[in-house]
């Protein structure tokens, strides 16, 4: 016999992220943010040294910094799951 243990609880609301659309794909806009700040740090470095490694270095941590923090800063929660179910319901135990 299949019994009803719990309730799965209800998804929490959020706000969703301004999305641009690049080639008909609705894209956040900070990846957009992050790739255009690739490309610019990426310019700047290679005329400033003339280096290809540290223009690749250079863009990478621009991308990588500027993607992450916006995904921080504006990421929308997905995970309503077993540890959200217990950390709303400690208290009933």
């Amino acid at each position: 016999m299949t019994t009803l243990i719990r309730q799965a609880p209800q998804p929490a609301t959020v706000h969703r992220a301004v999305q641009v659309p690049v080639f008909g794909v609705p894209w956040p806009l900070y990846k957009l943010a992050a790739v255009v700040a690739g490309v610019v740090v990426a310019a700047l470095v290679f005329t400033f040294t003339g280096s290809g490694t540290a223009s690749m270095w250079a863009s990478a941590v621009a991308v990588i910094t500027v993607w992450w923090g916006g995904y921080v800063l504006l990421r929308e929660r997905w995970d309503d799951g077993e540890r959200d179910f217990i950390a709303e319901h400690r208290s009933r135990r």
